[in-house]
């Protein structure tokens, strides 16, 4: 479970994101490109949203399927189809909040500048940084009496914000002002950030008289 989060934070952050998901959507839906091309690629951060908080647990239960099928060989301790499967998408989601704040970004404004390539960019960096989780799949599914402990370990890596203090007794990571405030600096939306301020850096270079001068 992830460290940070109580259940009520934690399915009141998640129905803010599916709100957000739902208000950009709708209020995008008619947005027209400004060179003609498809905005089809604005949608990717939703589905790579979607494959990093449920793909491990489709991985989990294709292991699991397995074992039971006879297909793979289970460990000596056994297996199990354990609540982590049911659980783990709503705290994987919540760790991947950076990818809703993307696609919102590009659903409202897909014609700033070199949004597509920051997109790319950005999404690419976070991705990156989930793949980690699929290996807890077998995992999820282990009957052992610690199962879990990695999964602990990793989720606290991937959540507890960068920076450490000094800071205010009240802004203490684990207090949910603390949680608002420097949430945007765990490693996986921070690198989002970085991933899409380089990618508008690297459009602007490409796209400026300057840039272009630099090229030829």
């Amino acid at each position: 479970m992830l460290p940070l989060a109580g259940d009520l934070f934690k399915h009141s952050a998640l129905a803010v994101m599916l709100l957000a998901v739902l208000l950009a959507y709708f209020k995008g839906r008619h947005a027209v490109s400004a060179d003609g091309r498809s905005l089809a690629w604005t949608q990717v951060p939703l589905i790579a949203f979607l494959t990093v908080s449920i793909g491990p647990s489709a991985v989990a239960t294709l292991i699991y399927l397995g074992y039971q099928s006879g297909l793979l060989q289970a460990a000596p301790s056994g297996y199990r189809f354990s609540t982590f499967i049911f659980q783990l998408p709503l705290d994987f989601a919540l760790m991947n909040w950076g990818f809703v704040a993307l696609y919102v970004t590009c659903r409202l404004s897909p014609n700033s500048g070199s949004a597509r390539s920051a997109m790319w960019l950005s999404a690419t960096l976070m991705s990156f940084l989930n793949v980690p989780l699929f290996f807890l799949a077998p995992e999820m599914v282990s009957n052992v009496f610690d199962a879990g402990q990695g999964i602990g370990v990793i989720q606290a890596m991937l959540s507890i914000p960068l920076w450490f203090g000094p800071y205010p007794s009240f802004l203490e990571p684990d207090s949910g002002i603390g949680l608002l405030v420097f949430a945007p600096l765990a490693p996986i939306p921070f690198l989002g950030l970085i991933g899409w301020l380089g990618g508008r850096f690297m459009g602007w270079m490409t796209g400026s008289p300057e840039g272009k001068a630099v090229r030829s």
